[in-house]
């Protein structure tokens, strides 16, 4: 008796018709191996074949009910249209500039079985000994994600498979059309060998119902795993659930979802052989899922070449890292190392610059830690800073020569010296004291040192300081802070200096007057009058 109708192995209910023609048959494996020795079997990993190095070999698979139906009700046995099926997969793949592989995969039938096909409008049972559709592969590293066999870390491809109606339709050996599916590898290698590896993509199909049952564009899926267990010897676990998502279905009708999980071992010889065997089940979610299946490959890799190398490579162990002499990486080594954890410039024994003042300069550098430089700064202190009742220069100030003309170079001290006044507006009196070196008389150095400070009080009041904060006096050659018998102590003579006069409760105080005011001033008794000697004035004053 004929069903009307048609369940999945997990008692999906379908449809179907009585008189299915043949052309609606379609390619039922769900096994489609990959050729390079390190892919995971179903699922590819990222990493191409070497340059000009070549994998080749067979991989054989058997699968138990790939294609079954069960009638509606449930009173019927199963019925199991491709009952079994031994297939012998033949590849070849060749690695090109180490960015690319390409291969070839020729599937052949050795042998299949199953009930009488008259549920699906034909006799007898299903054609054994057939060819399958041939299939062109190919894979391309992703720049940036191409990974070493034995390297660590991410790794990505693009993938395309292209297969061309060779096998037998009518055998559930082929789909009679060419299909496509372009795909992306991810996947990440550990240090210690293992690999994680995840597939994805489209496989375009031509569009058939089979018993009521849609078969179609897909969604191919996989996610695998190896891990090594001899790592020396070459000995790894691998282990993959994979599957394809069917795209089109009919109203009221269950996704078709062939899927599998399959596990193995593998031995990377070191002949050039890569021997893998394993087996799985399928989940039940198609009609197209077998019920066990079971695989072994061998693939063969000529030896001395740059794949055989680069898998005699992974084999290694990694080697340990060697003891963390300079666990930050500065160069400073042990005890000298003041922050083993943090890098720093050797300078610095080891730890981070700092700067606290923010002027750009590090405090290790800067003369003054606790000030920012400024844009005219120098060795990170400003051209004039206040350092407690006196204003400090960075520079001296510096005359035309025996004249109290300033010259230009000293302009941008004197408006860091008129700034710091304006900020420290508590400062209600600051004192300009001019002094000299020892050269020429007291006479001749008092009065420029007196001419000099008046000029440095004109130059603060012209940059906005206010006349009644400032007071100038000369000292002459009476205060020097150095010896003058060198050029170096006569230099850090011939100087001004700003001082900061306490404050006052009441009005300013004037301002104090120097030794020729007071001698200006002070009351003296008239001499008789005596004729005017003459006097030999020298022509010109040494340089102070």
């Amino acid at each position: 008796m004929k069903p009307s109708h048609l369940f999945l192995i997990v008692a999906l209910g379908v449809s179907t018709a009585a008189t299915a023609q043949p052309d609606a048959r379609f390619n039922v494996q769900l096994f489609r191996p990959s050729g390079a020795p390190q892919d995971l079997v179903v699922v590819q990993q990222s990493r191409p074949l070497s340059h000009l190095s070549v994998s080749a070999g067979p991989y054989l698979s058997y699968s138990l009910n790939p294609l079954s139906l069960i009638p509606e009700g449930g009173d019927l046995s199963k019925i199991n249209l491709v009952g079994n099926r031994l297939q012998l997969d033949v590849m070849a793949t060749v690695g090109l500039f180490d960015w690319a592989e390409v291969g070839v995969d020729m599937p052949l039938i050795l042998a299949q079985g199953g009930a009488n096909l008259e549920v699906i409008g034909t006799e007898g049972s299903v054609e054994s000994f057939v060819l399958g559709d041939l299939r062109l592969t190919g894979k391309v590293a992703i720049p940036g994600l191409r990974r070493p066999a034995e390297g660590k870390g991410w790794g990505g491809a693009v993938t395309l498979n292209v297969s061309f109606p060779t096998g037998a339709q009518d055998a559930f050996a082929g789909d009679g059309e060419l299909t496509w599916a372009p795909g992306l590898v991810l996947d990440y290698r550990f240090e210690n060998g293992i690999l994680l590896a995840l597939n994805g993509g489209f496989w375009k199909r031509p569009d058939r119902v089979f018993s009521g049952v849609s078969v179609g564009d897909m969604m191919p899926f996989g996610v695998g795993a190896e891990v090594p267990i001899l790592r020396g010897s070459g000995v790894t676990a691998v282990g993959m659930v994979h599957g394809a998502v069917g795209l089109q279905k009919q109203p009221d009708e269950p996704r078709q979802i062939p899927a599998e999980a399959l596990f193995g071992l593998r031995w990377y010889s070191s002949t050039g052989l890569t021997f893998t065997f394993g087996g799985g089940m399928g989940c039940g979610c198609s009609i197209a899922s077998p019920s066990l299946s079971f695989f072994t490959s061998i693939l063969w890799i000529p030896a001395k070449t740059r794949e055989w190398e680069a898998l005699e490579r992974f084999k290694e162990p990694p080697e340990p890292p060697p003891p963390p002499i300079d666990p930050d990486g500065d160069g400073v080594i042990g005890e000298s190392d003041a922050c083993p954890d943090v890098a720093g410039p050797v300078a610095n024994m080891g730890c981070p610059d700092t700067d606290k003042d923010g002027d750009g300069v590090v405090d290790r550098l800067d003369r003054c830690p606790d000030q920012p430089a400024g844009r005219r700064g120098k060795d990170g202190c400003p051209l004039a800073r206040r350092d407690g009742n006196r204003i400090v220069i960075l520079e001296q100030l510096n005359f035309a020569t025996d004249q109290d003309i300033i010259l230009s170079e000293s302009f941008p001290i004197l408006e860091e010296v008129a700034r710091v006044m304006n900020e420290n507006t508590e400062a209600d009196r600051v004192h300009i004291e001019g002094h000299t070196d020892s050269r020429a008389s007291d006479a001749y150095n008092l009065d420029l040192s007196r001419r000099r400070a008046a000029s440095v009080m004109r130059f603060l009041v012209e940059s906005g300081v206010a006349a009644e904060r400032l007071c100038s006096q000369g000292f002459g050659r009476s205060r020097p802070l150095a010896d003058n018998a060198t050029e170096e102590g006569m230099a850090l003579n011939r100087r001004v200096d700003f001082t900061i006069q306490p404050p006052s409760d009441g009005p300013r105080p004037p301002c104090p007057e120097d030794a020729e005011d007071k001698k200006r001033k002070r009351p003296t008794k008239k001499a008789p009058a005596t004729p005017k000697a003459k006097s030999k004035a020298p022509a010109s004053a040494p340089k102070p």
